[in-house]
């Protein structure tokens, strides 16, 4: 039976074993040395160049790769060699990174993550950059977004957004590692991305080794945007009026929508083009098309009253939806609209955009099938899985003054059975179910409506969500107690 654990040591070893970083790390340190050598020492390049061991550095990387699988083959002795060679490895980074700190000014050019070029990542987040430029978003206006995510993640979970805030940083990356893998595998009809090439029309290696990774890594990017305005209108002015109930305060909301005074709307002719009266209807709304000039400016007047003031609900006439948002950032990465239309080679991102911009949409829409729009429905599958390891931040007061933010997580992991393709969802962190007052009742009807709107159609195999319930036993051997479970069939 073909069984894995899918967690973030998962991801993170998938991650480090595909990177490219390390070779491009490799190539760039070559290169600043022979741009500096050919304006101070001509001659030396030359011998420099005739060396072997020099040049085999472009290399380095493959031959450390077959040593470990060779290494792996050997048993008890491989495992031994292994460690000396971590401890090993420890060492030559320790002097490694000494050296390039000594030598920082000198490399100041260099945009590179040394976590990721030794595979020792400490969290998810470290890492989408470096993914995200070896998958193909060589936008620098995306590349500048991605890097400023974890701020404006930050942001947010301070703010809480009214309702409990999950990560959409590591979350893309997640997805998209968790889909690159199921890509490659056959389901009984061929492998997945041999099957969503053969519906699109889209080169199966492009659309395994860039199309899907920019979906999996973008599809999320607007998420921070969507939520801006009820972040600072709620949690911040409310914070305001808690501060100061002996003060008259005035003030007008905050807003912020996209503009549409250039040329936004040829982007989303773009992304509409073909798609259902419904589904334009949705993408229309979800970005307040038109809608900027009917936001109320009336200002808000709050009089002190001895009970304080009362707590500020501002409802806008925008609804942004981050998925829409993240196509359009996605399309405005890759050039004008004229650029994108006439330009064959883009296709393939402009099926990416429109994956994105369905994903999230509650509604029943006939885009939602596999064989008409694998993309779409594969992201929205991979989407709504992708449950372990969200950190969802709950605020506790433990004094009269302090209100602490603990960031607790439901489901460490996730088991995925490839022979029949069924996946099993367990929470049983007691401690994080308590703080959040977690329902299952109500998880598993979200559920079942959100995996409801999927049709797999003639093409994607049957897929089983189981859910449980679980209260923890004691011991490393008992599995616990079931206390509810419900199966979801797509």
């Amino acid at each position: 039976m073909k069984e894995y654990r899918i967690n973030d040591k998962w991801v993170l070893d998938r991650v480090s074993s595909q990177s490219t970083s390390f070779s491009d790390w490799i190539k760039n340190i070559m290169k600043t040395v022979e741009q500096s050598l050919e304006e101070t020492d001509p001659k030396q390049l030359e011998e420099l160049k005739k060396n072997k061991g020099y040049s085999s550095l472009k290399d380095l990387d493959k031959e450390l790769a077959r040593s470990q699988r060779e290494i792996a083959k050997m048993g008890k002795f491989g495992g031994m060699l292994n460690k000396m060679g971590s401890k090993m490895s420890d060492w030559i980074m320790t002097k490694v990174e000494r050296e390039l700190e000594e030598s920082q000014s000198d490399l100041e050019e260099l945009d590179f993550d040394i976590g990721m070029i030794t595979g020792q990542q400490k969290s998810l987040s470290s890492a989408l950059y470096d993914v995200s430029k070896d998958r193909g978003i060589e936008s620098k206006g995306l590349l500048y977004l991605i890097k400023a995510l974890p701020d404006l993640e930050a942001f947010l979970y301070s703010t809480s957004v009214r309702k409990y805030y999950r990560d959409h940083t590591e979350h893309a990356l997640r997805v998209a590692v968790l889909g690159d893998f199921l890509l490659e595998q056959d389901l009984g009809q061929g492998t997945l991305s041999g099957i969503i090439s053969d519906l699109t029309g889209l080169d199966n290696n492009l659309l395994k080794d860039k199309y899907w990774w920019v979906t999996g890594l973008i599809h999320d990017i607007g998420y921070p945007l969507g939520k801006m305005t009820t972040a600072v209108n709620f949690s911040l002015v409310n914070q305001l009026l808690k501060c100061y109930p002996t003060l008259d305060l005035e003030f007008l909301p905050f807003e912020i929508s996209l503009s549409w005074k250039g040329n936004q709307e040829e982007y989303l002719n773009i992304i509409e083009e073909n798609l259902s009266k419904e589904a334009r209807a949705l993408i229309r709304e979800g970005v307040g098309f038109n809608k900027h000039n009917k936001i109320s400016q009336k200002p808000h007047v709050y009089l002190r009253t001895e009970e304080g003031h009362p707590e500020f609900n501002y409802q806008s006439i925008l609804n942004l939806d981050h998925g829409v948002i993240s196509a359009l950032s996605l399309l405005n990465g890759l050039g004008t609209p004229d650029e994108i239309k006439n330009n064959d080679e883009y296709e393939g991102y402009i099926l990416t955009a429109k994956a994105i911009v369905f994903y999230n949409f509650k509604a029943q829409l006939k885009e939602y099938t596999f064989d008409s729009h694998p993309l779409a429905f594969f992201l929205m599958l991979i989407d709504e899985l992708q449950e372990w390891g969200r950190p969802i931040p709950i605020q506790v007061r433990d004094t009269y003054f302090t209100t602490e933010i603990k960031k607790v997580t439901l489901v460490d992991d996730i088991l995925l059975n490839l022979d029949e393709f069924s996946w099993l969802m367990q929470f049983k962190n007691d401690k994080a179910k308590e703080l959040m007052k977690f329902n299952f009742n109500n998880f598993s009807k979200e559920k079942e409506m959100t995996f409801g709107r999927l049709d797999r159609g003639e093409s994607f195999s049957e897929t089983i969500i189981n859910l449980q319930d679980l209260k923890k036993g004691k011991g490393k051997n008992n599995k616990g107690e079931i206390l509810n479970q419900s199966t979801i069939v797509i």
